[in-house]
């Protein structure tokens, strides 16, 4: 690295390091990624699988495996989940599982229950602000094994992961959509908890939601062109595209 670019990286650096969100002042959750990925494509489908031995706390393995049809690319698509390679579930999912665009698989307890999930997030791509969308999946792992599926459409932002705010091990999942407000588009930020096997809205627990301008550069303030009572009225009662399946 040249003398000019280290001194760049040095002056630049604590300004792009002390951009943050209000919600990244609270703990974000650990997890571990795998993308080790192996792709099957043919002329009709493309079949995505990654396996986890001793996944389950008996040691039994886990298998994933994601099938996209071409015919149908953004319709049913498969996911089918296997324990020690054979077959427990399947689930329907309206997205192209698309081999190169597949990001890496999270593992970690997202709800606190001492079990562990998977998450998932499939880029689906677009133009402008359409390029950040991507559709997240939960599998939420359940006493017998099986898992929950819960899946929603989204943002995908590099500073958001989920964040414990009250301490409860339960980690509140943060969503990101795009609103228009007076002739302003803001950054909407949700709370949802897994919950009795839902996912609930929790945003008046922690002063949500809050909206952040849209600029032409990075914006991590709530913006203060809106009151915070008048922020309550952009709260969702479910994310979009949300669906659940066991």
């Amino acid at each position: 690295m040249t003398k000019v670019l280290k001194f760049t990286f040095f002056i630049l650096f604590p300004l792009i390091a002390s951009g943050q969100y209000d919600f990244e002042k609270y703990p974000a959750i650990k997890f571990k990624a795998y993308n080790n990925w192996k792709t099957n494509e043919t002329d009709k489908k493309a079949e995505n699988s990654i396996s986890f031995s001793d996944f389950f706390k008996n040691g039994e393995s886990l298998t994933i495996q994601l099938n996209s049809f071409k015919e149908h690319w953004f319709e049913n698509s498969v996911i089918k989940i296997s324990k020690n390679n054979i077959e427990t579930q399947n689930f329907t999912e309206n997205i192209g599982f698309n081999p190169i665009a597949l990001d890496s698989v999270r593992i970690a307890d997202f709800n606190g229950d001492g079990l562990s999930d998977i998450k998932i997030i499939v880029p689906y791509m677009g133009n402008g602000t359409a390029l950040m969308n991507v559709k997240v999946i939960y599998l939420f792992q359940q006493p017998n094994q099986n898992f929950l599926k819960v899946s929603f459409d989204d943002k995908q932002s590099d500073n958001r992961s989920e964040r414990d705010f009250d301490n409860d091990g339960n980690y509140e999942i943060i969503t990101m959509k795009l609103s228009s407000y007076q002739n302003h588009s803001y950054w909407n930020f949700n709370f949802f908890n897994l919950v009795n096997g839902k996912l609930i809205n929790v945003n008046e627990k922690h002063k949500y939601p809050i909206l952040i301008q849209f600029l032409e550069k990075e914006n991590y303030k709530i913006t203060n062109k809106i009151s915070r009572e008048k922020m309550k009225s952009f709260a969702l009662k479910l994310p979009e595209g949300y669906d659940i399946k066991q």
